[in-house]
């Protein structure tokens, strides 16, 4: 079994604070259901925060964010914006849409 541990260097050095990730399997990680998510500008990259819901948590539910450049940006808009419609018409046509 593969592990990685990530340690994150705080958003604000002035607060002290380090996640750590411990990713066990192979990829992808769940990290649970995003409940909300946002963007915003944040220097020269995009800052995404999303709460999670988690059944592993008490109590559930986890704010993660992270940065990415202009570029990854919009290539994931783009992929994210297909996705929802795909989802979107599948929900629209029902269960047997969704095998």
């Amino acid at each position: 079994m593969a592990m990685m541990v990530a340690k994150v260097p705080p958003h604000n050095p002035a607060s002290g604070h380090v996640m750590v990730i411990s990713f066990k399997g192979l990829p992808p990680h769940d990290l649970g259901l995003a409940e909300m998510a946002s963007a915003q500008a944040a220097d020269e990259f995009i800052e995404v925060t999303m709460n999670t819901l988690d059944s592993w948590h008490s109590p559930p539910g986890h704010l993660i964010r992270f940065r990415m450049s202009v570029e990854v940006a919009r290539s994931f808009v783009d992929s994210l914006s297909a996705a929802a419609a795909k989802a979107a018409d599948r929900e629209h046509r029902g269960p047997a849409a969704r095998g």
